[in-house]
């Protein structure tokens, strides 16, 4: 199994009925992400098979796998909201962990604050840090090639599959 966190995004669809988080948050690195999806069929396969997991830090409801449905909302996360989720069980940060432990590679995906409480609520075990990369550069460009390349080396085109 391979597992992308991704930070929530402050642009949303404005749908006024619930819609999944997938297709919720619409900021630049979740357009990226679809866009990997749509590029990297056999990711979508994993996705739908739960080969892949896709999760979510919300500033509102922690940690959510992305096929799970958000109304449209805004809530900006801070490190105080985040030490107040790693307390309450609600939040999800006690699933990190055994997500991770599973997972044969990881992305944390998102700025720096969405990083750091990804990282805290993963265990940060030496053999887990050994495959969990992070999308750490100095601009949302960075990020968003980050995330790319990643989909594209878990996910190569079926074409460079075949020639590999």
């Amino acid at each position: 199994m391979k597992l992308v966190i991704m930070a929530c995004s402050g642009t949303k669809r404005a749908d006024a009925a619930p819609l999944a988080a997938l297709d919720r948050y619409d900021g630049p690195m979740w357009q990226t992400l679809r866009a990997c999806l749509a590029r990297h069929p056999e990711a979508a396969r994993c996705l739908a098979s739960k080969d892949l997991q896709i999760w979510v830090l919300s500033g509102l409801y922690g940690f959510i796998p992305v096929d799970v449905e958000v109304p449209d909302y805004e809530q900006r996360i801070s490190a105080a909201l985040i030490a107040k989720m790693a307390l309450d069980p609600s939040y999800e940060f006690q699933m990190v962990p055994g997500l991770v432990d599973e997972a044969e590679a990881v992305l944390f995906a998102g700025g720096t604050l969405y990083r750091d409480a990804m990282w805290k609520a993963s265990g940060s075990n030496l053999w887990n840090i050994m495959k969990i990369d992070e999308t750490d550069g100095a601009g949302i460009g960075e990020h968003r090639a980050q995330l790319a390349a990643w989909f594209a080396k878990q996910f190569p085109a079926e074409q460079e599959a075949r020639a590999a």
